[in-house]
């Protein structure tokens, strides 16, 4: 979507709201300008002290009042239809960019950090939001009031109308330099604010290991640098605004004294009358207080389509065509309880250069049946994770490697795909809620419902029922931030709770018992095949106690599978499996 269909594409979101603005902002405007007309003959009629003239002027005092009435009023109105539809882009914009991110895939979030999202998202439709409302209110306030006032001011006095118009011109062209140097200046100030909120997401996280590595200091000076940088730029902001902006308001003063003193002459020529210059004073007012807010909307506009610039960057990357498909519920039903077949997977990072750039996985194929149960087994960097994120595609992939009942999974939405497959990772994400909404969270969207019966029943099977009774609110426990009340293990344990709380095809529980001890993982595995009856399991783990009652087990080495077969079969014919079996049993013995 270019800039201008942007403009257009939020602008008719709210044309009926803009339209009736646009009606009230001329109908303030040409009563201002009507005004000053009923100001100038009551005026005139002050030396004049007849009954007609006293009539007149009570007649024409009366005019004003009642016309400075219906300004108000509809000056009212036309701050409400054209402020409020800014609000509204406001939380639209923040709807579609929310819905695009939650759709674009992980390369994308792999270019951009968090931070730089979060300020997109709070600093950058601010804004938009002020171009779509006190912009749009400015920019027809300006146009009617410079179209209708010079009219009425070239009524009284063309030649005192062109002698005003001089500061107005000189005063333009300065005003039209510091506007383009301004603009550039806010495009590199919003690029600072993006790049300190990515440097303190990035340090907050990081908390932990910044206290425990004694870096408070050196993290202190690289804050301060960033900030710095900001506020240099916020500075020559701040310094070209105190320069140029003012420039138009200082014209319109000079314009003021150019007025009395020309004014003076031609009153003393008998060419204008004390009520004329009055009125024509009272226009040169309504043409300062636009002038006076160009400055305003230049910044205004300048920002918004910075703004607009960086929302853009988010909106026009597009989302992978298969995505945007979905399949019928009869497909859907067709697919349920289907085989997972992998054939020939390789797979290596787009973005890697040099020794990283080596194949992770390599010609990988095995088949997980329909309520099989597949184990795993790699050592750290032998691939198990990336072979996850292929499986669950949350990786790109080419066609005709991994297949979910004879149905290419790349030819899939990824919505689709995650309808039959639900992954638990080695390092759950938990929201600052209760433990009851952590579990359950996301069945609601999925159309289901769990009452506290199921939550119970999967917090025993996930071996924390007991840590939660011991809570003093229960499952109605607050888990802080990112889960910062729970333990590594405890919060391993709640994400397999999540997991088990509505039925899936296909569960990959990757690494996630690595922070309980064996008993626990023995416990917490048994509960699972109890509750997953029928359905497809898939382990992916370092520690061969975890697959010790899988169907079938795979040895991942290097990327490549080196072994497959059970748990007895993997100790006679494969020699890593063995000794591997064989160290993990004599640290389980020296720890007990």
């Amino acid at each position: 979507m270019t800039k201008s269909k942007f403009i257009i594409h939020y602008l008719m979101l709210n044309k009926y709201s803009y339209l009736f603005a646009i009606v009230c902002i001329f109908v303030v405007n040409y009563l201002q300008v009507e005004i000053p007309r009923y100001i100038q003959l009551a005026v005139d009629l002050l030396n004049e002290s007849t009954t007609k003239s006293k009539e007149g002027l009570l007649e024409n005092v009366q005019w004003v009042i009642a016309l400075s009435v219906v300004m108000v009023v509809i000056r009212i109105l036309s701050r409400m239809f054209s402020l409020n539809p800014g609000r509204i882009t406001e939380a639209a914009l923040k709807n579609d960019l929310f819905h695009r991110l939650n759709r674009l895939p992980s390369t994308f979030h792999e270019q951009y950090a968090s931070g730089k999202l979060i300020s997109i998202i709070n600093n950058d439709l601010n804004g938009i939001r002020l171009f779509y409302g006190i912009g749009f209110l400015q920019l027809f306030n300006i146009l009617f009031a410079l179209s209708l006032t010079p009219i009425w001011m070239w009524r009284i006095s063309p030649q005192l109308t062109m002698y005003s118009a001089i500061p107005i011109v000189i005063a333009s062209v300065i005003f039209w330099l510091g506007f383009r140097k301004l603009r550039a200046l806010h495009a590199k100030r919003l690029i600072r604010l993006q790049n300190l909120s990515e440097q303190l997401m990035n340090y907050l996280s990081g908390i932990d290991l910044i206290k425990n590595q004694q870096m408070s200091e050196w993290v202190t000076n690289e804050v301060n640098r960033v900030n710095a940088r900001l506020f240099d730029c916020t500075m020559q902001i701040a310094k070209i605004q105190t320069f140029f902006m003012p420039i138009l308001d200082y014209a319109n003063h000079f314009m003021k004294v150019l007025i009395l003193g020309l004014g003076g002459y031609y009153l003393l020529q008998a060419k204008l009358t004390i009520g004329q210059i009055t009125a024509f004073l009272s226009y040169s007012v309504l043409l300062a207080l636009p002038l006076m807010h160009l400055g305003r909307i230049a910044t205004v506009y300048q920002m918004g389509m910075i703004s607009i610039d960086s929302v853009q960057s988010i909106l026009n990357n597009e989302v992978p065509s298969n995505d945007m498909l979905r399949m019928s519920d009869a497909e859907k039903s067709s697919l349920q309880g289907s085989t997972l077949l992998v054939q020939n997977l390789s797979y290596r990072y787009p973005n890697a250069t040099g020794e990283n750039n080596e194949w992770v996985l390599k010609d990988l194929s095995f088949s997980v049946e329909s309520g099989e149960k597949v184990g795993v087994l790699g050592s750290i960097g032998s691939g198990k994770s990336t072979l996850v994120n292929c499986l669950n595609h949350h990786l790109s992939l080419d066609t005709g490697q991994i297949f979910w009942g004879g149905k290419d999974i790349t030819l899939m939405s990824r919505q689709d795909w995650r309808s039959y497959v639900r992954t638990i990772t080695q390092d759950p994400f938990l929201f600052s809620d209760t433990i009851s909404e952590n579990v359950k969270f996301g069945v609601k969207q999925q159309g289901q419902g769990a009452d506290d019966l199921d939550v119970d029943q999967v917090l025993e099977l996930s071996q924390l029922h007991e840590d939660v009774q011991r809570f003093g609110a229960g499952d109605q426990t607050l888990v802080g931030e990112k889960g910062i009340m729970l333990s590594g293990g405890q919060k391993q344990r709640l994400s397999i709770a999540r997991a088990l709380l509505t039925p899936s095809d296909l569960i990959i529980m990757d690494n996630v018992l690595s922070a309980v001890d064996y008993e626990t993982e023995r416990t917490i595995l048994k509960g699972v095949f109890n509750r997953i009856q029928g359905q497809s399991l898939l382990v992916v783990s370092h520690r061969v106690s975890a697959l010790e009652y899988m169907d079938k087990i795979l040895v991942l080495e290097q990327g490549e599978i080196i072994a497959r077969g059970t748990h007895a079969q993997l100790l006679e014919s494969c020699s890593y499996y063995r000794e591997t079996w064989e160290l993990q049993q004599h640290e389980t013995e020296t720890a007990a």
